[in-house]
């Protein structure tokens, strides 16, 4: 039985930029923000949680050799492509693009409302590849909902060119709360919102996160820990067989 706790982070803690229409909360190194404790977690190298202002966002720009994740909360983002992509993903949808040999788009939040949503950069396992872009929507989200399938078992889902797998899982109060049984050695828990105790079977060890905190830790089994919570809770779960 193993519940090693590898990286903690803190919400507070995440680095910060913000400028008139964004306020951006890093996990990792990002930008002008530097430490190389915090550059990466495995394959794993940036979790931005971001808020766009209304009829504003990012201008185009370029990207290489890079796994890019947006998950949308609240509101929707706009994307524009070099590849003549245009979508718009709303909230709870999740948009995949494969950087590859390079590929330059925009985000925009061309609404009256704030959009909050992450974005996470993972490191791919081929260098070079054509570029792609793809979407989905995990609406009724409840439990644990499988958004990115890094073995590529389900044609239904999305997929990564990296052995990560993610999860988006959101837990009602009163019901029972499990981590998914085909997670990997290796996880990180990105908190959205709410509040959760993770505890190890043999309560040696326990960790209390709340609305923003990130956890990276090892495990040998799925079963190797409980959580709990006394509040909805709603999290991203990234596991990998190693770092």
């Amino acid at each position: 039985m193993v519940f090693n706790i590898i990286k903690l982070r803190k919400s507070n803690e995440r680095f910060k930029s913000n400028r008139e229409w964004l306020d951006s909360k890093h996990s990792f190194s990002f930008a002008e923000h530097r430490d190389p404790i915090w550059d990466n977690f495995g394959k794993i190298r940036v979790i931005n949680e971001d808020i766009i202002s209304p009829n504003s966002g990012f201008s185009t720009h370029s990207h290489s050799n890079m796994e890019i994740v947006t998950i949308v909360i609240k509101g929707e983002i706009t994307h524009r492509d070099s590849l003549n992509n245009l979508g718009i993903i709303c909230e709870d949808e999740v948009q995949v693009m494969s950087a590859g040999t390079g590929i330059s788009h925009s985000e925009k939040n061309e609404k009256n409302i704030d959009c909050k949503l992450f974005q996470i950069w993972i490191y791919p396992d081929v260098q070079n590849l054509k570029p792609s872009y793809n979407q989905m929507s995990i609406k009724n989200i409840s439990g644990n909902n499988l958004i990115i399938d890094s073995f590529k078992k389900n044609n239904s889902l999305l997929c990564i060119n990296q052995e990560i797998s993610i999860w988006r899982c959101k837990y009602n109060r009163l019901n029972e709360k499990y981590l998914p049984s085909e997670i990997k050695n290796f996880n990180w828990i990105q908190i959205i919102e709410g509040d959760l105790l993770i505890r190890e079977k043999n309560n040696k060890s326990n960790k209390y996160l709340s609305s923003g905190d990130g956890l990276g830790f090892e495990i040998s089994d799925f079963s190797d820990i409980d959580i709990e919570s006394d509040t909805e809770v709603d999290l991203l779960l990234f596991s990998m067989q190693n770092i």
